[in-house]
């Protein structure tokens, strides 16, 4: 046997591994909704436990005789199910869950186990690689290590250049490069094959990227795709986004709110369509102002009535309201957007059409806004964003992995600081005048920036106007003047805008708004939106899910909730994670502890045999909860949401690694290993206490320094989180049939957890993750206090 092979076989299956798992995350955004994107942790974390229970259960196949062949048959089929899983994605139709029927939970149930296929055969090779072929384990895990890291890494890079089904080819390949070198190792005849599925895989991803690629979703969010359509021009992906371009065609003028009189223009425009549900319009201009009149008309463009001077547009999309502040002859435009895509199209293909970045006035920049308005020089007479959403975070609930670091108390703190004496924030959101809506929470974000500010009277400084299904809301840093009160009046009257709130006018027939903008004080805004169904608190960093307006009461009475818009999509989002957590009982149930419960428990005390799986229970909840709460975290915070996922995946793996290199060296057999949860528990509070400060403080900064500080906190907690796995099981003792229980139940909990964390967020707030875990690892001295006491002396001396 040729172990020369082993580490570099290892190295590119956890590489292709690490790759699918962050490339499922991004490919479940344009399938399902954004909240769903977590699930990919959860699906990989599945079947890699049930792969290695799976090892762990069947000694006589994975013999260290028997083990090299099945290692090289297991990493050929994990080569070969990557692409045809895959693909069975792309075709399937994921249902909507409206009433959770039969049908619709063995959808999401059937598609769960596709997913996890791949995982699980993973699963096998990983934990056959590491444990049953001999190799050094110190060499071993750092093979291991390197490849899971560059998976990391790589998808990035990847997607910039091609597509989710060709990022996909190219993690299968890998697999395949692995299943060559085990298959050399082993001397089995899987090497010709490995390099032709390899080299196929390669040629497929290739062929497949440019332009309109041929392999690519059928199905965003249960719709038959465009794709299909002779009209589209073209699609690009990147880790942010699947953006699909339509050819040009003339219409009449789109306009989110269209005021009186804009059915006379009419213009030519060509869709973007986000992720298969968003779309944002690229017009044609001629590059005179003059023909911009119909933008005018819209009630997104209203401040450009009140202000004017320098301008920045926050979320360019197809460059709407770059048009908007260009009709407003604004002295300098600066339009911010973190995805490349849009700001590729208006400065490069549809460059002539747009004619935005002809414009000397105008300076479009990559970045997240609002990093960018933190450090960016001089002040803005208008900041405007109008509904910046992607609309999928909108119906869906934004659990994690979304746009949400924009409407928060700290980003619009960010935000009117950025303004000149007099300037004004303007947002615009959906609104709808017979139902709840957002624009209430809008509102109440809206008199939180304002009080926080010490503004006495924040009423004076609002502005709350709406045209049929759109309400712009505007924040200005001083009060509304009477020269302000005529314009908004006469604009008004010409448009045929509903003036909703003012500092001169009371709140037509809505008694909540007036509550809200009558607030002075943090406590009469908290009486102010007091509501047992809905949730109209300003969204902050540690909770900022806006567009989930449902408390969990809500979910005892939905025939009171609107089954549409925002708030049916919440509660079709909510039902989908209760019923995500069904699934994933029932499937962790079959898959890793039904195997477990055949094969008996381990010859060892009721008591001891409690105390041990209680300890590899916890370990493996509570470090699901950290990594979930630290993807939410600094999703906001990065402002990038798969390169999130990619760093904290990243630097997880790695140190908790290292922890586990280290856990023999730090604690030894006769060391107080019992102090080992206080520190960990420690450090999670000190975590839960310093990270909001830390991420205020440097949020400034770029994103290789922002990424730093990732990498600071995200690395020194998984060291200290990845010495318990190895001490639990040097206490337990050299038990094959102990060590699968154990490995089992810490992967069983650890799915689990990482759905029942996004619920915690939701409800209560992110940094409740810090603190349960933190409970929970304090509480893991008395199991350890057991097992050392149970362990064999030479385990503890």
């Amino acid at each position: 046997m040729h172990r020369r092979w082993l580490g570099p076989g290892l190295f590119f299956a956890t590489l292709a591994t690490l790759l699918l798992e962050i490339l499922d995350a991004r490919l479940l955004s344009v399938l399902t909704w954004y909240h769903l994107s977590f699930f990919a942790v959860s699906v990989a974390m599945l079947g890699m436990a049930g792969g290695a229970v799976y090892v762990f259960l069947r000694p006589a196949r994975f013999s260290p005789d028997a083990a090299p062949r099945s290692l090289a048959t297991a990493t050929f089929a994990f080569a070969c199910a990557i692409p045809i899983s895959h693909l069975m994605n792309l075709t399937m139709p994921f249902l909507p869950l409206n009433e959770a029927s039969v049908m619709e939970i063995l959808s999401i149930a059937v598609f769960t186990v596709v997913l996890a296929v791949p995982f699980m055969l993973s699963g096998v090779v990983v934990t056959t690689a590491l444990t049953r072929c001999g190799g050094r384990i110190s060499r071993l895990y750092a093979w291991d290590l390197v490849g899971a890291a560059l998976g990391c890494m790589l998808v990035v890079p990847i997607l910039e250049y091609t597509n989710v089904t060709s990022a996909v080819f190219v993690a299968g390949a890998a697999a395949a490069v692995a299943a060559w070198c085990f298959a050399r190792m082993a001397g089995v005849g899987l090497t010709r094959r490995s390099g032709i599925v390899a080299a196929l895989l390669v040629a497929a991803a290739a062929l497949n990227t440019g332009g309109l690629e041929v392999l690519s979703v059928i199905y965003p969010k249960n719709r038959a795709l465009w794709l299909t359509n002779s009209a589209n021009a073209f699609t690009r992906w990147n880790s942010h986004s699947h953006v699909l371009v339509h050819r040009p065609g003339e219409s009449q003028a789109f306009l989110w709110g269209p005021g009186e009189g804009a059915e006379q223009f009419h213009t030519t425009l060509a869709w973007m369509v986000i992720d298969g549900e968003a779309g944002t319009p690229v017009t044609r201009w001629d590059g005179d102002p003059e023909s911009l009149e119909w933008v005018s008309y819209d009630v997104t463009t209203l401040p450009y009535f009140l202000r004017h001077g320098d301008v920045a547009v926050i979320g360019v999309g197809g460059g709407r309201d770059i048009l908007a502040a260009l009709w407003g002859r604004n002295r300098s435009i600066v339009g911010i957007d973190v995805n490349r895509i849009m700001l590729d199209l208006l400065s490069g293909s549809h460059q002539q059409f747009a004619n935005i970045t002809t414009q000397p006035q105008v300076t479009l920049v990559h970045d997240d806004a609002r990093s960018y308005l933190t450090h960016a020089e001089g002040r803005f007479d208008v900041i405007q964003m109008s509904l910046v959403d992607t609309w999928a975070s909108t119906g869906a609930g934004a659990f994690t992995l979304s746009e949400n670091g924009l409407y928060t108390l700290e980003a619009w703190r960010v935000f009117l600081d950025r303004l000149t004496p007099g300037g004004v924030l303007s947002v615009s959101r959906w609104f709808d005048p017979d139902n709840v809506s957002e624009t209430s929470r809008l509102l109440s974000l809206g008199v939180a920036a304002l009080i926080d500010r010490r503004v006495p009277s924040p009423r004076d400084h609002l502005l709350l106007v709406a045209r049929e299904r759109v309400a712009t809301l505007i924040v200005s840093t001083a009060p509304f003047t009477p020269t302000d009160r005529e314009t908004l009046q006469r604009v008004a009257s010409d448009r045929g805008f509903d003036i909703i709130l003012s500092p001169w006018a009371e709140p037509a027939g809505v008694s909540l708004l007036g509550r809200i903008s009558d607030s002075r004080s943090t406590d009469e805004l908290r009486q102010a939106t007091a509501d047992p169904i809905y949730d109209y608190t300003p969204p902050t960093d540690a909770r900022p899910y806006y567009f989930n307006m449902l408390k969990p009461q809500a979910y005892f009475n939905d025939s009171d909730v609107p089954r549409t818009g925002a708030l049916g999509g919440n509660l079709r989002a909510t039902l989908l994670l209760l019923v995500l957590l069904g699934v994933a009982t029932v499937l962790v149930s079959l898959i890793i502890i039904w195997p477990l419960v055949r094969s008996g428990r381990p010859a060892m005390p009721a008591g001891r045999f409690f105390w041990t799986m209680a300890y590899f229970a916890t370990i493996g909840f509570a470090y699901m909860l950290i990594q979930i709460g630290l993807l939410q975290r600094f999703s906001t915070y990065l402002g990038h949401p798969t390169y999130t996922l990619a760093i904290v995946l990243f630097s997880m793996l790695l140190f908790t690694g290292v922890g586990s290199l280290l856990s023999d060296r730090l604690f030894p057999p006769g060391a107080r290993i019992r102090m080992l949860p206080l520190l960990i528990a420690s450090a999670l509070v000190l975590t839960a206490l310093s990270l909001p400060a830390v991420i205020q403080m440097s949020v400034s900064a770029g994103l290789p320094i922002r990424t730093l500080w990732v990498l600071a906190f995200t690395g020194s907690m998984a060291t200290l989180l990845g010495m318990c796995f190895p001490i639990g099981v040097r206490l337990m003792g050299d038990q094959p049939a102990v060590v699968a229980w154990a490995w089992g139940v810490n992967g069983a909990c650890g799915v689990l957890a990482s759905i029942l964390a996004v619920g915690l967020s939701l409800w209560v707030g992110i940094d409740v993750n810090f603190w349960v875990a933190a409970f929970l690892y304090a509480g893991l001295t008395l199991p350890l206090t057991w097992m050392k006491a149970q362990a064999a002396p030479e385990m503890v001396r």
